[in-house]
């Protein structure tokens, strides 16, 4: 392994903001970790965004501090079925902070994110399970119609394609 994909990898784990791609930064929290490597790879290598994952959605959250917040990323893939915060709890708190910084950012931050481009960070879900779909219109009606699924498992082919899509 080279020296700066290891460096990489640790800035992935600790939230550091790597290099920037032309396409879109992409955060990716899903507990199982050959689909966050593949989806890393994939989005990285064929797609040309930004890709930084986590493993747990508990870290993923904790992450999120002043340098890095959920509006500096253009995309969230969010696994659903994970251990210790869903995807759907996690959903919930990371409206929460999407929604502050944008407040914040419209009153008096002159660098936010969403303020530049004027556009809210997309939250897409992916699953393997039908059943997700039909919870996910029950605990968010209003919001529903907008959401984005993407099923698991995807080529990256199709999965570029649809990110590609969403942003």
């Amino acid at each position: 392994m080279s020296q700066h994909n290891e460096k990489e990898r640790e800035a992935d784990k600790v939230g550091v903001e790597p290099p920037r791609r032309n396409r879109g930064r992409i955060l990716v929290i899903d507990d199982e970790e050959d689909v966050t490597f593949f989806l890393k790879e994939a989005l990285e290598q064929s797609g040309g965004f930004e890709v930084v994952t986590f493993n747990d959605p508990l870290v993923a959250l904790s992450s999120f501090n002043d340098n890095n917040k959920p509006s500096a990323y253009d995309l969230i893939l969010l696994d659903i079925k994970m251990p210790n915060m869903d995807g759907f709890e996690l959903y919930q708190e990371l409206q929460k902070r999407i929604d502050a910084a944008g407040a914040a950012s419209d009153s008096t931050d002159s660098r936010g994110d969403q303020a530049k481009n004027g556009k809210k960070t997309k939250i897409c879900f992916m699953t393997a399970y039908e059943v997700y779909f039909e919870a996910l219109k029950e605990l968010f009606p209003d919001s529903y119609p907008s959401m984005c699924f993407i099923k698991k498992p995807s080529s990256a082919e199709d999965l570029i394609k649809r990110i590609s899509k969403e942003l």
